[in-house]
Parts: structure tokens; sequence; C-alpha cells
């Protein structure tokens, strides 16, 4: 066997394999590699990281606690987002982080995180300036888009991923990214410019 198949590295499937025979190991490089990814994502619902990196744990706890029952997902990261996704929501309102109590939808009493312009120093100061409208123009929008576009430009998720991990259909999610784009389009003649700084990581939530 050559020693380039020795080394290369596991993927995330293989862990999961691992995880389900029982494997500590690979859930602690599972645990290392999307941690700080799904406690991000998370603090973009509830702004209390003792909350957030609770809720992050617990899923991680209860895939191994569940990991006889839990079949191999398509795509692992995936199912990471919706799970942690479900735990702030759920657990948010169980504690009545929420303002209301009876809301009929949950995450519109939730705050996904504002954009912000913060990037490396950019010389041109009229680049700076069109990100800070790029940034405006974002926060502006619905929570659902928003949260779209992050999974699809930050994350690098395909649409299947994104309607698994939100809950919608594929055709739901092409509607918000659609209705997002429409938006700059209208109000902004720099719109090709927002998917380059998105693209390029530029602009930050």
């Amino acid at each position: 066997m050559k020693l380039s198949q020795l080394s290369s590295p596991v993927s995330d499937i293989q862990l999961w394999e691992q995880l389900k025979n029982g494997s500590e190991l690979a859930l602690g490089k599972l645990i290392r590699k999307y941690f700080n990814l799904l406690q991000n994502y998370g603090f973009k619902f509830i702004k209390d990281e003792d909350f957030i990196k609770d809720c992050v744990q617990e899923v991680f706890i209860e895939i191994w606690n569940r990991r006889d029952n839990i079949s191999i997902p398509e795509s692992v990261k995936a199912y990471l987002l919706s799970s942690v996704r479900k735990k702030v929501l759920r657990e948010s309102f169980r504690q009545k982080i929420v303002r209301d109590e009876f809301a009929t939808d949950i995450e519109n009493s939730l705050n996904f995180i504002e954009f912000s312009p913060e990037w490396t120093i950019i010389e041109q100061e009229s680049l700076s300036e069109m990100t800070q409208k790029v940034s405006e123009l974002l926060n502006q929008l619905p929570k659902r888009q928003r949260e779209v576009i992050y999974l699809r430009f930050y994350q690098n998720l395909e649409r299947d991923e994104i309607a698994q991990i939100m809950e919608l259909n594929p055709q739901s999610v092409s509607n918000h990214l659609q209705a997002a784009f429409k938006t700059f389009r209208e109000n902004w003649t720099g719109f090709v410019l927002l998917l380059h700084l998105i693209s390029t990581g530029k602009i930050f939530f």
C-alpha cells in the first residue's frame, strides 16, 4: 500500500460509520472539525455563548447516545447544522428565551445576527463604502432570506442541503434566494459586486 493511501484523510461519512460502531475517536474528530462552525451558526439565532455551546454539546451527546439507531446522512455537515438549528429553536422556546411562548413561528421571535462589513484592510475607500452599502441591504432582508444566503455562500451548501437544514422544500430555498437577489437588483446597481464580495468572504456575519 502506498504511503499516500495510508495518510489520506478520513471522510465525514467514514467517521460517521466509525462513530456508529462505537468509536469515541471518530466522535472526537467530528467535534473538533465542526464545533466552532456549529457554535457560530447557533450564535446567529441567540446571542448567548453559553446557551449555544450547551446546545452544540447536547447535539453531539444525543448523536452518541443514539448511534445504534441513527442512519448515515448524505451530508454530515448539513445534518449537524440542521440538528443544531432545531436544538437552538426548541431549547430557546422551552427556556422561554423567546418573548412570545405561544408564537406559531418560533424563528420569527429570534434574531438572525446581522451582517458586518468587517474584513481585511481594503485600500480603496470606494470599495469600503460599497461594502458598507451591501451590508446594509443584506440586513434589510427577511431572516429566512439572510439565512439562505449565509448557508449558500458562507457554508457552500447546495440547495437540497439548505432545504434539509431549514426544513423547507428545495424550491422554497430557490425562491428565497431569488427574492433576495431581486431586492438587490431593485435597490442597488452594484448587484454583481455583491456576489463578488460575498463569494470572496469580504462580508461576514
